[in-house]
């Protein structure tokens, strides 16, 4: 046995090395690169009771949209299999819908819109979910 390996519970387990050089990283930044910052309006957790009693569906009150802001991002988490959909809806604009699988993940539907603009979620499903409304800036 060599000092890099250990016996554990009838086993063998190779030990970590005591330090991994960090590749080297340019710092500069491009201006493309620079992550856009998102601001959360709200979140909702619908349960799968109300939309089952709802036709499975779901739509929230109206949002406004910041000045300054140029996108609308709904988020939608969902689990116990099944799928479900969301719709980001603006007044007097344009809408995106995402369907997807319940899996516990976090998905996006994500929409142009300007400030001043008013936008609402629509949710289609029957799986207890999680909503969020999202802007950009």
């Amino acid at each position: 046995m060599t000092a890099a390996t250990a016996m554990l519970g009838g086993g063998l387990a190779l030990a970590a090395p005591a330090a991994i050089a960090a590749p080297a990283q340019d710092d500069t930044v491009a201006q493309a690169q620079v992550q856009e910052r998102w601001r959360n309006l709200w979140n909702a957790d619908i349960s799968g009771d109300y939309l089952k009693t709802h036709g499975k569906k779901w739509v929230s009150g109206q949002s406004l949209v910041p000045h300054g802001a140029n996108m609308a991002r709904g988020v939608f988490t969902c689990w116990g299999g099944g799928e479900a959909s969301l719709t980001v809806k603006v007044s007097g604009g344009g809408s995106n819908t995402k369907k997807h699988q319940c899996n516990g993940k976090k998905h996006y539907a994500t929409v142009a819109a300007k400030g001043g603009q008013s936008f609402n979620l629509i949710l289609k499903g029957k799986k207890n979910t999680r909503v969020e409304a999202w802007v950009n800036g």
